[in-house]
């Protein structure tokens, strides 16, 4: 698969150019969309956290595309040199930040592949951010208006990481999960590989994955907690 990044108006385009080995259906679940014109995904950022090269916007994630046909979101050793990475980064540059997601049940130990990493961090480290990791962005980063965070953007470096930026206060509303606001204000320290990762309760993982119907990770959560 590849595809074209480019500007309409107040929106990235991503075209896609060639869909090999990729089916429509999947597509969909990766929020293209058919039109007469092909198949496309606009990303409507309303309102960029800072200037975005497009080039470099359609290089990696074409690199990510690549990636993905290889089934490299599989290979642990990849996993582990991601997260290796962030961490290095991040104490670096000093950028505050925490793990949430299936990646914060696989620096536990729980056998589990996440389908990308999810680093929650915060408005105050938006310059650190764009200095340190700038290069690797695919997704713009920007502020979001009703979704469960403030803001997004994703990057791709030998693996998918998603940046979300505090969580909104309604995302407790039916009960805790790992990436909402008593998540963030109850986060526990674990060691990884001689790094300190900032992670939230275990037990707030179960509704999470419950709610996506995902029952065998719930079932390799429970004998930890």
């Amino acid at each position: 698969m590849k595809i074209q990044v480019s500007c309409e108006g107040n929106a990235y385009v991503y075209k896609v150019l060639d869909r090999s080995g990729v089916s429509e259906s999947e597509l969909k679940s990766m929020y293209y969309e058919r039109d007469e014109n092909g198949l496309y995904r606009r990303i409507y950022p309303a309102s960029l956290m800072f200037g975005h090269d497009r080039q470099l916007l359609e290089t990696n994630y074409n690199n990510y595309l690549l990636d993905k046909e290889k089934n490299i979101d599989k290979n642990k050793n990849i996993i582990d040199n991601t997260i290796e990475w962030i961490c290095c980064v991040h104490e670096n540059n000093e950028i505050k930040w925490w793990l949430a997601g299936s990646a914060a049940l696989y620096v536990r130990g729980i056998e589990v592949i996440p389908h990308d990493i999810d680093v929650m961090t915060y408005k105050t480290e938006i310059i650190k951010i764009k200095k340190s990791i700038g290069n690797y962005i695919s997704e713009p980063f920007h502020h979001v208006t009703n979704w469960v965070v403030k803001g997004f953007g994703v990057i791709y470096r030998q693996y998918r990481i998603d940046y979300a930026f505090e969580p909104e206060e309604w995302v407790d509303g039916n009960g805790y999960v790992d990436f909402g606001p008593y998540a963030q204000s109850h986060l526990e320290k674990i060691k990884w590989n001689n790094h300190t990762i900032l992670v939230p309760p275990l037990q707030l993982h179960i509704k999470s994955n419950l709610d996506r119907g995902r029952i065998e990770i719930v079932n390799k959560i429970k004998p930890f907690i």
